[in-house]
């Protein structure tokens, strides 16, 4: 798969202008550039009255919200307010490959009764690899819907692009498959 360089902005216009219910799939190319997606898709979703579900491989809790707070998010406030959450993707997907999907569907259910226009997630799969658990990757990918239900949830499963591209071409096209949309 190649990529080119789009700008951050023309990615982060793509997930945000995707559907609720959709199960999109973002390949990036290096941390710089996904700070500055999740960053800005975090602010444009809570601004949304979305609550925003991140996952977070390569950069630590407190990285995540040094970048969120630079984009003039108030962090601690958001995490208060259950309007922001942020996992650890090792103990999201490796102690329990479900427990991320099974957590998004218990918020996305409280999302609706807190009337909020519905979830954002961006759930970094970078965990798999650093794992070798390249064969449960797949398995999960393929176990996943393009559409979700409940329908008040998108999200993008993301991946750095020196992951993706160790993958045989057989690998990637099974994971890109999986999704409803690709944005790279």
């Amino acid at each position: 798969m190649s990529m080119s360089s789009p700008s951050s902005s023309s990615l982060v216009q793509g997930i945000r202008h995707s559907n609720f219910h959709d199960h999109n799939m973002l390949v990036y190319p290096d941390l710089p550039t996904y700070r500055k997606i999740y960053s800005e898709s975090a602010m444009l979703a809570l601004d949304n009255n979305e609550v925003v579900l991140l996952v977070t491989t390569y950069d630590s809790f407190d990285r995540v919200k040094d970048s969120l707070t630079q984009e003039g998010i108030s962090v601690n406030d958001e995490i208060k307010n259950g309007n922001l959450v942020i996992l650890d993707a090792v103990r999201a997907y490796q102690i329990d490959i479900h427990d991320a999907l099974k957590f998004a569907t218990t918020l996305a259910k409280r999302a609706e009764g807190d009337r909020k226009s519905g979830v954002f997630a961006l759930t970094e799969m970078g965990s798999f690899f650093i794992a070798e658990r390249i064969a449960s990757l797949l398995e999960y990918e393929a176990s996943l819907p393009k559409k979700w239900e409940p329908n008040n949830f998108k999200s993008a499963c993301t991946y750095h692009n020196g992951d993706f591209a160790t993958l045989p071409k057989q690998q990637q096209e099974t994971i890109i498959s999986a999704h409803n949309r690709v944005f790279a």
